[in-house]
């Protein structure tokens, strides 16, 4: 079953955070992105980052980690 990791503002945001968990192996799925403006989001909620249950601590994680500019 797949459960909500984080909310974003906008498609790009939640593209790129997608690709930090997909790098470490978590699949991950973009919900509510059909806006008719790219990058913005028209409904109630925002841009929904999916991952599977069992995913969803390491997925915390992962996002909760700074990005380093090594």
């Amino acid at each position: 079953m797949l459960k909500i990791v984080e909310e974003f503002n906008s498609e790009i945001e939640a593209e790129i955070a997608r690709g930090r968990l997909e790098s470490e192996g978590v699949v991950a799925v973009i919900m509510n992105s059909n806006s008719p403006y790219p990058g913005i989001t028209m409904g109630r909620h925002g841009v929904q980052l999916m991952v599977n249950d069992y995913d969803l601590e390491s997925a915390q994680m992962i996002l909760d980690t700074p990005v380093s500019s090594e």
